[in-house]
């Protein structure tokens, strides 16, 4: 279980974006009127909702049994007036999430929900990174300013980047529903996992894009990489 402890917010902010803790109160002015709004989340140990106070306005949100944090301000596009509040909860990267709100001078609107603001550069876009075992899984959001929506941008396959060494030989094959061998790969050589595909959108279970020492591409699963290498940064 990966905690967010104070070296991930330093990393988070050299990623490129000034993460400061969260608080239970602030205020800034969100609807761009030039007036700051008085901003206040609360939340009592165990309660399954927390409440949210921008102005005059007030939102009861869901925590999904996690820990309310508190709120931090972000400007999701530079290029506008407004501003957005984030209610962050959890306390490790398993049960993180930050719901984004936007407040149009009368009322609290939900954005979206992301696992974490890993870098708002206020050009519109959110990247999200979310730790997955040995790799972190990057998400991308986009600002639709007129819908008052944070859309996901899908993607097909993530980005891994680690290198690993083969134990115990074993095949990678074509693709996911091709299993034929491309190649097996040899014990004690280097392998370079490239890329990660889920099994299923709901699942937790990945295919992985293998470069072998010889140059050939393949997929595999995680539990080859789990029981059949070594040298991945494997933290739980």
């Amino acid at each position: 279980m990966k905690t967010r402890s104070g070296i991930v917010w330093l990393l988070l902010a050299l990623g490129g974006i000034a993460s400061a803790e969260p608080v239970k109160s602030t205020s800034a002015d969100l609807d761009g009127d030039g007036r700051p709004e008085a901003i206040s989340v609360q939340w009592a140990d165990g309660d399954a909702q927390f409440t949210l106070k921008v102005g005059g306005a007030t939102l009861r949100g869901k925590t999904n049994e996690a820990e309310v944090r508190g709120v931090s301000i972000v400007d999701l596009d530079g290029a506008d007036k407004w501003k957005e509040v984030a209610v962050d909860m959890g306390l490790t990267d398993d049960d993180h999430r930050s719901i984004v709100y936007g407040f149009d001078g009368k009322a609290l609107k939900e954005l979206g929900s992301t696992h974490a603001l890993t870098e708002v550069r206020g050009n519109g876009i959110v990247l999200s990174d979310s730790w997955m075992g040995f790799w972190t899984r990057r998400e991308k959001y986009v600002l639709d300013r007129k819908a008052w929506k944070l859309n996901p941008v899908p993607q097909e396959v993530y980005f891994v980047g680690a290198e690993a060494t083969v134990k115990k030989t074993f095949p990678i094959v074509r693709s996911s529903k091709d299993k034929a061998v491309v190649a097996n790969l040899a014990e004690g050589s280097k392998i370079q996992v490239l890329a990660a595909m889920p099994v299923s959108p709901k699942g937790p279970d990945y295919w992985y894009l293998v470069k072998s020492s010889t140059g050939l591409l393949g997929w595999t699963r995680q539990q080859n990489l789990q029981d059949l290498t070594e040298g991945l940064p494997w933290a739980g």
